[in-house]
């Protein structure tokens, strides 16, 4: 409504005062430019701040809250990194305080480095870390190193946070350093096996996953949203 007023107001101005009117001209027109910059600048930021999210999960256990575990994922250009970090403290027996961090970096949707962090009452449990040289990734741990042949990665365990695996019949596991196979069990509702016998299922809700059920051979827990 105003800018049209004020198109209406310079025009009437041409007839009576054109020096005028050619300068009020000038001026909006500097400042529309201004104005599109302006909203194409917040458009950008407000578009980039919708890429990037964070999702905050409840661990429970026998009903009990036991801890919490927060994934964090951010897009620059063509490169997506994700970062999990939980929490645990309970008693199993004794005291069992636990600290993990899991992160991984995809350039153009390929894995190009992860990370394993484990630290359990204390004491670290595993660190390792995997980046892609060439057409083979290397595992680090420690001084050692090796050579795995899975190259190109492009759907790991961490993607089953923000992306239902619909039409996605394997998932890397960084853990375990191999594939494993996702099972449908119903409409967003998935189940992996993993090679110690152990399994968890995944639950969905418009492609997040909304519940995680973890069945240990010696527990049971779960990962709620919240």
């Amino acid at each position: 409504m105003i800018p049209t007023l004020i198109f209406f107001l310079i025009r009437r101005l041409r007839v009576s005062h054109p020096r005028t009117a050619e300068m009020l001209h000038n001026i909006v027109r500097k400042g529309s430019r201004i104005f599109v910059l302006l909203m194409l600048f917040l458009a950008l930021t407000n578009f980039a701040s919708a890429q990037d999210s964070r999702l905050h999960y409840i661990i429970k256990r026998n009903g009990s809250e036991i801890g919490k575990m927060t994934m964090e994922r951010k897009i620059m250009g063509e490169k997506t990194s994700y970062k999990l970090q939980s929490e645990i403290k309970t008693r199993f027996i004794f005291l069992i305080t636990a600290f993990g961090l899991e992160e991984a970096v995809f350039d153009k949707g390929i894995l190009v480095s992860s990370l394993v962090y484990r630290k359990m009452n204390g004491n670290e449990k595993a660190n390792k870390k995997m980046t892609l040289a060439g057409a083979n990734y290397i595992v680090t741990k420690g001084s050692k190193s090796e050579i795995l042949g899975h190259a190109p990665i492009r759907y790991t365990m961490l993607n089953l946070y923000d992306r239902e695996p619909e039409n996605i019949g394997q998932v890397y596991s960084d853990n375990f350093q191999q594939f494993l196979n996702i099972i449908k069990v119903a409409p967003h509702h998935y189940k992996i096996r993993f090679p110690d016998g152990n399994y968890s299922e995944y639950y969905y809700q418009h492609g997040l996953c909304t519940k995680i059920s973890l069945h240990h051979s010696l527990y049971t827990a779960s990962f709620e949203l919240k």
